[in-house]
């Protein structure tokens, strides 16, 4: 049975593609449906019932404190997008029957705003939007999240019942990551670090995620047969071939 290893840059369940944010970018969504491999404030790794395929998506900053409530081994089922030439970033994440057992909430007005900041307290934040002006309370919880923050700074920020749910700042776009690229081969070389596979055009080294070093070591050999992919110097894609 052949063993496959998905990051960020493969698409598990691929569906219509979603507008981003913006409105002008395209992105592919992603799911998947299983127990959590690794999780942070920044990336989160679900396996897939079957345990041969593992999902990796980067976690935005308004879903930081969601994806902290999270541990390894929760079964949970993942919604992610990816724009090209960027990693999948998190949309939702939940526990598996979560939806099923929860109880209705009374409904909560929600508002959101992107554009400057206008006016910056320790207890409220005003962003002047293209739509007007929005102004939120900020719970002492989250007080923290305005440091640093300062007026003219460019924001998107989400409100609750006139509180402040969320709040992501805009930073100047990352660079691409490179071009995916692929090799068929053998692998020459293998660690928790990077793997190493030769093939009629070459050698090519990537280097493997933290979060899948576990499973890369665990489920390939030197002298397997194999299919690689990189983007830029990491690994996102490697499949046993026949």
């Amino acid at each position: 049975m052949r063993k496959i290893l998905l990051t960020c840059a493969v698409a598990l369940v691929a569906v219509a593609p979603a507008q981003a944010g913006d409105g002008v970018a395209k992105g592919r969504e992603l799911k998947i449906s299983g127990p959590i491999v690794n999780v942070s404030s920044r990336a989160v790794s679900v396996e897939n019932a079957v345990g041969d395929a593992v999902l990796t998506c980067a976690v935005p900053e308004r879903l930081a404190d969601k994806a902290e409530a999270f541990k390894a081994g929760d079964k949970v089922r993942m919604h992610c997008v990816r724009y090209r030439g960027r990693r999948a970033q998190l949309v939702k994440l939940e526990r598996l029957g979560e939806r099923a057992k929860r109880p209705e909430k009374p409904a909560v007005e929600k508002q959101e705003a992107s554009g400057p900041v206008v006016e910056l307290g320790a207890g409220a934040i005003v962003v002047q939007s293209s739509e007007g002006r929005l102004a939120c309370r900020v719970p002492e919880e989250k007080q923290a999240k305005l440091e640093g923050l300062k007026l003219g700074d460019k924001v998107k920020i989400w409100c609750a019942g006139g509180m402040l749910a969320g709040i992501e700042r805009y930073h100047p776009a990352d660079k691409p990551a490179g071009d995916e690229v692929r090799i068929y081969g053998s692998i020459a070389a293998l660690s928790r670090a990077s793997v190493t596979v030769t093939g009629e055009a070459g050698s090519m080294t990537c280097a493997v995620p933290a979060g899948l070093a576990e499973k890369v070591a665990g489920r390939f050999a030197v002298g397997d047969r194999v299919k690689m992919m990189c983007r830029g110097s990491e690994l996102t894609y490697l499949e046993r071939t026949a």
